[in-house]
């Protein structure tokens, strides 16, 4: 220990290796051993020239070397009456700490917070599912590892309540906020802009067993995070969620027809049906036949609605909101086909094509080919960045109007073939 006291006291009486041991302990934290070299541009002529009196070398020939090196200074410490101290043993005397890699440093904080997240699956045996899928460390885990590694306190009261929430999930049709109240006593602690809601929506992800190659598939549109929510019975919003819709009769559970729907459908007129309706029905079918027509804009739905007022038909308004979606599955129950019109652009083919995979048996595009592409006359220059979007298209169906799409570089829109819609829909009846 004397002979580590001496070494200190010759080192620490030059003050230029305070900035070659600080240059010594970076390059150990960055590659976990005594190796590398500490440029000779840090410091000074006079400065080199108390370092080339350690090496035995001439100033002028340490100047000309580019860097020195760590290693060798090692070596050159065996020569002189210090040795048998380590470098390392020297560094970590001088700064009075433990030198450890950066990469041990984060093997210690991984180990930290999983020790942690143990401690809580055997408080929270309920989550135990959740905590085994967040020892994996997916790319979708590592910013709720983080939040545990910020604040563990915090973590443990949002654990606390997930837990309180997968074990009182509602039965029946609940709205978030109510749930929120009825879980936590705030109805805002699951609002999905805060962590608490994020924490839940990959809870419920887990949960639901969504896997792709071995990670979740974390919920991204408005319309995912609104199906997640609506297989565990939670709602986020059941007015404003609604479905415009004409020409079609709905029962109740005991199998009665709904007197909304008949009298609509006797009247012709036209619905904007909230979801919170909508989960009450049994059924929902067209007054007559299988056919269903899906337009996605309102102004289209009601210059078809003029002309042909009693077929059945639903406007989305725009992306697919959970109404149309819970509306469409009922249908598909019934054996219906939907007849599905979008837009001639790269948002207009993904919808086509989430309704393609999600009822393959029973969508069929309405005027969304090629042909009708050209018949609509496009004249919307695309900017790049939306065309690119168009290479998300991997449906067969879609795939040449995608690649005529990307070589015209212009959208269209279905206004342009009401005309033949029309005609279509006469056809039909």
């Amino acid at each position: 220990m004397g002979h580590v006291r001496e070494a200190l006291a010759y080192f620490k009486s030059e003050r230029v290796y305070q900035q070659l041991f600080w240059q010594m302990r970076k390059k150990y934290e960055s590659i976990g051993r005594i190796g590398g070299t500490v440029s000779t541009k840090l410091f000074s002529m006079e400065e080199l020239r108390v370092i080339s009196a350690f090496f035995g070398m001439p100033v002028e020939k340490l100047a000309a070397k580019s860097s020195i090196s760590i290693k060798a200074f090692e070596q050159q410490l065996q020569a002189t009456r210090f040795d048998g101290i380590s470098l390392k043993e020297l560094l970590e005397a001088y700064f009075g700490e433990e030198l450890i890699s950066k990469k041990q440093i984060k093997l210690n904080r991984q180990a930290e917070i999983q020790e942690f997240i143990n401690e809580l699956k055997e408080k929270h045996t309920i989550l135990k599912f959740w905590f085994d899928y967040l020892a994996k460390r997916n790319a979708d885990s590592r910013w709720i590892l983080r939040l545990a590694e910020t604040d563990k306190k915090v973590f443990e009261d949002w654990t606390c309540k997930l837990a309180l929430a997968i074990s009182a999930l509602p039965v029946v049709a609940e709205r978030l906020p109510m749930f929120a109240q009825r879980i936590t006593a705030d109805p805002h602690a699951f609002d999905l802009n805060e962590n608490l809601g994020k924490l839940l929506l990959h809870v419920l992800a887990v949960h639901s067993s969504k896997m792709e190659d071995g990670a979740i598939v974390m919920p991204t549109s408005t319309e995912d995070v609104n199906e997640l929510l609506q297989e565990y019975h939670i709602y986020r919003d059941d007015l404003l969620n609604f479905v415009t819709c004409a020409g079609f009769l709905a029962e109740n559970a005991d199998g009665s027809v709904h007197p909304v729907w008949q009298a609509a459908t006797k009247t012709h007129t036209v619905l904007n049906m909230p979801l919170r309706e909508i989960t009450t029905l049994a059924r929902i079918y067209p007054w007559q036949g299988k056919h269903v027509w899906l337009v996605e804009n309102s102004g289209v739905c009601a210059s078809i609605l003029d002309q042909v007022p009693s077929i059945p038909i639903i406007s989305t308004n725009g992306q697919f909101k959970l109404a149309a979606l819970l509306m469409m599955d009922l249908m598909v129950k019934e054996g219906c086909t939907l007849h599905y019109a979008g837009d001639f652009d790269p948002e207009g083919l993904h919808m086509a094509q989430r309704l393609l995979d999600r009822y393959p048996q029973n969508v069929q595009l309405w005027r969304m080919d090629v042909e009708n592409y050209r018949q609509s006359r496009p004249s919307k220059q695309l900017r790049v960045e939306r065309l690119e979007k168009l290479h998300g298209i991997t449906n067969e169906n879609l795939l040449g109007i995608a690649s005529e799409m990307i070589e015209v570089k212009k959208a269209a829109y279905q206004e342009a073939l009401v005309d033949w819609m029309v005609a279509d829909v006469k056809a039909c009846v």
